[in-house]
């Protein structure tokens, strides 16, 4: 750590610069801390390679004005599949880690897995995500042996800003070294608090099985919370996870989700589900009480029960656990459209929408904001929504929506075939009341009723077209 300290005596008078470097500082902290999580001590620093320069690249456009970061799935290069559980793992970690830090915009876990197998030029990236900074790197096994490459780039300069190596035996990938973060942040305080950097630390489960297992999991269930068979696996990898380590608060706390999601698809099943689900949050809680993802899964599962104001609580401590988190950020912005805040609600789904442009669950976020545009009266905007969550996976919730909206515009026969194309059910309400519901949920109440109305037409409509359909030539 002589560089460091040589390296801070030089600008140390300079508060100014310090402020300056912070961002790009806690960024190395907590992407060494996650690298130092598989590997044990660095080798020397390998030189950047040099990066072409553009003079297009004079300006990197930003969401936000804090200091924003894509971290890119780190490539396996061991030249077998399934190590990329490895890879996959990091790069999870290392946006965990950086996620927590309340002073950087980190683009979420799915977006950056949509760059998932290709080389995108770090300005390509930054232009597409609204991003600055861009981690990229590979991990390589060889034997019993792992080396990771890491390097993290200033897409408006297009330099490299830090590259290094680093090498570890196996059987000691899971082990946690945090001497270097503490190290910068201790040296940055005038710019950083140590407690953002401290609660960027996450415990690793004691059997890389188990790690990969939970994490296979948590995919699947986050890339379509619709797909029941994505649920079942979800619900055996756990298992088989925590039957390797008990104590994996991650796999509890992943499982109950799992089963939650199954509450509505299987009512015959849905009182054990509901216990099981609960059990499963609750021993999460007990090991990991303050981990952002277990007090994800927890929220999503009070939603999937039926018990909205635990789940509006669990969704708010949610984000401040993790700003970052685009998931439960738009959780806790459908929780207000539920609670008949749509403004506040769209707000919130649309800053998750940006922390997570290319989230395979948008068609989700898209599906909740199309209801709440509708409860405040912004019908065109409510039909563009719809049919965007539509155009990504089809859901009850954008067709009851469009078939609402198509009525109120008078398109009575597009309105009764967008209804029927729903199941009896819309969040597991049967849909004659899920029209009302959906017209209490409006801030005014005479527009409610009128939603509501137009609800019951689109509903009439279909029942018109299923007796047409049904009638012999």
């Amino acid at each position: 750590m002589e560089f460091l300290s040589e390296f801070f005596r030089l600008i140390g008078s300079n508060e100014a610069v310090l402020s300056g470097i912070a961002a790009v500082i806690v960024i190395l902290g907590v992407v060494v801390t996650a690298i130092r999580r598989l590997l044990s001590r660095p080798t020397d620093a390998i030189k950047p390679p040099s990066l072409p320069q553009s003079d297009a690249v004079s300006e990197v456009v930003a969401h936000t004005e804090s200091p924003s970061i894509a971290v890119m799935p780190f490539t396996n290069l061991s030249g077998d599949s399934e190590q990329d559980f490895l890879a996959d793992g990091l790069t999870e970690d290392i946006i965990f880690g950086l996620s927590r830090v309340k002073q950087l915009f980190v683009i979420a876990r799915n977006t950056c897995f949509t760059y998932k197998g290709t080389t995108p030029d770090a300005l390509v990236v930054s232009r597409e995500l609204g991003v600055r900074y861009v981690l990229e790197g590979s991990v390589r096994k060889v034997g019993d042996r792992v080396r990771v490459t890491a390097q993290l780039v200033d897409a408006s300069t297009r330099t490299p800003k830090w590259t290094e190596r680093f090498d570890r035996k196996l059987e000691e990938i899971l082990e946690v070294d945090d001497e270097v973060t503490d190290a910068i942040v201790t040296a940055l305080q005038p710019a950083l608090r140590r407690a953002e950097v401290e609660h960027a630390h996450r415990a690793a489960p004691d059997d890389l099985t188990a790690w990969a297992l939970a994490n296979r999991a948590w995919v699947g269930i986050q890339s379509d919370l619709g797909d029941a068979d994505a649920a079942v696996a979800a619900i055996e990898a756990c298992e088989q996870a925590l039957a390797l380590d008990p104590e994996y608060a991650f796999a509890h706390a992943v499982v109950g989700h799992a089963r939650s999601l199954l509450v509505h698809e299987r009512p015959l099943e849905s009182d054990d589900l509901k216990a099981h689900a609960v059990s499963s949050i609750q021993r999460a809680l007990a090991i990991a009480p303050d981990d952002p993802v277990v007090t994800h899964c927890h929220a999503a599962i009070m939603a999937n029960i039926g018990r909205t104001e635990d789940s509006f609580r669990e969704w708010a401590r949610a984000v401040e656990l993790d700003p970052n988190n685009a998931g439960a950020r738009a959780g806790l912005g459908i929780s207000k459209i539920f609670r008949g805040e749509p403004a506040q609600g769209i707000e919130l789904i649309e800053g998750a929408m940006r922390r997570s442009p290319a989230d395979p669950l948008q068609y989700h976020w898209l599906g909740n904001r199309s209801l709440a545009l509708m409860l405040i009266g912004r019908v065109s905007e409510a039909a563009e929504d719809a049919r965007a969550s539509l155009g990504r996976k089809p859901s009850r919730l954008a067709y009851a929506v469009l078939a609402g909206v198509l009525a109120h515009e008078n398109q009575i026969e597009e309105a009764g075939e967008a209804y029927s194309k729903l199941d009896e059910r819309v969040f597991g309400l049967m849909t004659e009341d899920f029209s009302r519901v959906a017209g209490a949920l409006a801030p005014d109440p005479e527009w409610g009723k009128v939603i509501e109305k137009h609800m019951r037409t689109a509903a009439a409509a279909a029942a018109v077209r299923t007796d047409s359909q049904s009638d012999p030539a």
